[in-house]
């Protein structure tokens, strides 16, 4: 099992966003001196709470800033950008990154974003218009370039190329073992397509037990489309935090920015969507409000010390059959005396956790 980070940003919102570019830059580079594998940075546009909307940018200033991580967008939304200008841009990046970056697609999740352009989430609009988009930025991406392209959405003209004319603009390496999508909901139609075109699937950060409805997903549409999904490129989102003792990992997590960020803004997307059962573990109370501290108190976030955090994701692995890569939700500890904890917790991960996890699954590393 790999370890990597999710960056959505979990941010404060009224952070300066120079202030909050600068912190996850930090994290970056730190996670690649700790020797994470991999890091993915999200796109929202009008959340405060997630305030990033160019991750190309972030990955850019990185690659020059860090060695062998591998750097994802966390996901490009698909129905934000003309896909002939998204290809091209992700290709330039690739060659910016030497083959290093992921491709992180998908049809967003916040609906004042989708209200902006005028998308309809309830039609499943989002779902559609990437699917077309996704079908033209891979035909940019083939040898000869995009064909014409009459779709519901947008219209591809293949221009008349000639000896000074013609489409040059492809990835550095092959892009299709590097292409994600994150979902969230137990239908998720961006991991159905992960599943059918045999792409990376993202879990987001249900619980443990209940992680396995995004495996039935890619695996029934991996099985349509006559494909056997890959466990090994599963990815598993889950809030992380250890410490040298659990009394600090606690404090650190509820009494820091994790527990304010979901109890403030997370939480009431969960309730909204109706699914706050999927954070429920087995024998956890189903009259207690799903707040940070249940959600701690009783085992959907990883938090404590070394021993304990060990025990957790070995015991997610068992339940879910299995997965390749843990990646750990980032969140805004940029404050003095915030920082340094935040800082410890990944490498502990890294060095301590993550080793003994391996160990303890029969698997190198």
């Amino acid at each position: 099992m790999k370890l990597g980070m999710f960056l959505q940003p979990a941010t404060k919102p009224g952070r300066p966003l120079s202030e909050t570019i600068d912190w996850n830059l930090d994290v970056i580079r730190h996670a690649d001196a700790c020797g994470f594998a991999e890091v993915w940075i999200g796109q929202h546009i009008t959340s405060p709470w997630e305030p990033l909307p160019a991750p190309q940018q972030i990955i850019a200033r990185a690659i020059g800033e860090t060695s062998h991580i591998k750097l994802g967008t966390g996901v490009e939304v698909l129905y934000q950008s003309h896909p002939v200008r998204l290809a091209t841009e992700l290709a330039q990046l690739d060659h910016m990154a030497h083959g290093r970056l992921l491709f992180g697609f998908g049809g967003g999740g916040t609906p004042t974003d989708a209200q902006l352009y005028g998308v309809d989430f309830a039609s499943g609009q989002h779902q559609e218009m990437s699917r077309e988009a996704l079908d033209i930025i891979l035909s940019c991406w083939q040898k000869d370039g995009p064909s014409d392209y009459a779709g519901k959405y947008w219209s591809i003209n293949a221009p008349a190329y000639n000896d000074r004319y013609y489409w040059h603009v492809k990835p550095y390496a092959p892009p299709e073992p590097r292409i994600g999508f994150a979902g969230f909901m137990p239908k998720s139609g961006s991991l159905a397509l992960a599943g059918e075109r045999g792409y990376i699937p993202l879990s987001f950060n249900v619980a443990p037990e209940h992680v396995s409805v995004h495996w039935d997903v890619v695996d029934q549409s991996a099985k349509r489309m006559g494909r056997k999904a890959d466990r090994s490129n599963w990815r598993h989102i889950r809030e992380v935090y250890v410490a040298d003792t659990a009394k600090d990992a606690r404090n650190a997590v509820l009494n820091g920015f994790a527990a304010e960020f979901w109890d403030t803004y997370f939480q009431i997307i969960v309730e909204r969507l109706d699914i706050g059962h999927l954070f429920r573990r087995s024998g956890a109370p189903t009259d207690t409000p799903v707040n940070a501290q249940f959600l701690v108190d009783n085992g959907t976030w990883f938090v404590g010390d070394p021993d304990q955090v060990v025990e957790q994701i070995v015991e997610q692995s068992n339940l879910s059959g299995g997965f390749g890569v843990l990646l750990q939700m980032g969140f805004d500890y940029a404050d003095p005396g915030a920082r340094e904890g935040w800082m410890r917790s990944m490498e502990l991960l890294s060095t301590e956790v993550m080793p003994r996890v391996n160990r303890a699954l029969g698997q190198p590393g």
